[in-house]
């Protein structure tokens, strides 16, 4: 009698345990399953943007030929002009756009506080950038060149090593590495806008200045008193502006790839070319052609 007193307790006991397990493990799947629904639900930013009926484009205004104010007052670039093909064809309207005029320090900001839904802002794709946002595919590629003044006489990447000369560009540790690598008797002086780096080779501050090539070809067409060192795209490396958004919504990034897909080789290449001969002055990289099978 006693044995089966002992049983009774035993089974009733592993009983409750067995109880407890599986109201642990319902609960567990009721949350993940909770967690997933809300996962599913969350509106996506393009969402957003289409209830709104318009696009808020973070964009640096003081970076010509990308993005800067002409003389009479307008937001103007080739960036901008991006911009607008891509409100176009969302909205139906290229004008469905409020710009967010952001300096370099505030391009990453403006898109991770949800301010901006995405920025153009002559933006260069690095790995540790890509940490912190989302990037397309490339709008542009580009190789890496070197601005320099006339007057300085410098001919080649070894002449402006040295002490005497100034190298400039925008202020990101990349630029630091490749001039202490390559220049590293030369001094350096770094800024966050590319106005104020345009300004300082004007006016002598510095020597020499790091940009992408197509922007190079631009300030030398509108500033005669620089020019370019030639033959430094394969020692310098290339560089690839892309646009850019907060991580983590995939139906928003997949559009915006899309569209810049399109435009570099898709249904909009011709319109793309048009606006890079339009602000660049020469034609961009070709498009991909194919043959058809034989």
């Amino acid at each position: 009698m006693e044995q089966m007193v002992l049983y009774l307790k035993l089974a009733d006991h592993h009983e409750e345990r067995t109880v407890k397990r599986f109201l642990v493990a319902a609960m567990w799947v009721f949350a993940s399953g909770a967690g997933m629904a809300t996962a599913v639900a969350q509106e996506s930013r393009l969402d957003v943007v289409m209830q709104r009926g318009k696009l808020i484009v973070a964009v640096n205004d003081s970076s010509p030929p990308f993005a800067f104010v002409d003389k009479n007052n307008q937001l103007v670039g080739f960036e901008i002009d991006l911009a607008h093909t891509i409100a176009r064809d969302l909205l139906g309207d290229p004008n469905k756009i409020e710009f967010m005029r952001v300096q370099s320090e505030g391009r990453f900001p403006s898109v991770l506080s949800g301010k901006a839904d995405f920025a153009i802002a002559g933006t260069t794709v690095y790995t540790a950038r890509a940490a912190r946002v989302a990037f397309t595919r490339p709008y542009m590629d580009s190789g890496l060149a070197i601005l320099v003044r006339k007057d300085a006489h410098v001919t080649s990447l070894d002449a402006l090593n040295d002490p005497k000369f100034v190298m400039s560009g925008q202020n990101n540790p990349q630029n630091a590495e490749r001039a202490a690598r390559y220049v590293p008797k030369a001094k350096t002086v770094w800024f966050n806008s590319p106005d104020d780096i345009l300004l300082a080779l004007k006016t002598g501050r510095a020597t020499a200045a790091m940009t992408d090539v197509p922007v190079a070809d631009y300030l030398v067409s509108k500033n005669p008193e620089l020019t370019v060192l030639p033959d430094l795209v394969e020692k310098l490396g290339y560089s690839n502006n892309a646009i850019f958004m907060k991580p983590g919504d995939f139906t928003w990034w997949l559009f915006l790839d899309t569209a810049v897909n399109e435009l570099r080789n898709g249904s909009n290449y011709a319109e793309y070319s048009d606006l890079y001969r339009k602000w660049f002055g020469h034609n961009p990289p070709p498009q991909r052609f194919y043959s058809s099978a034989k």
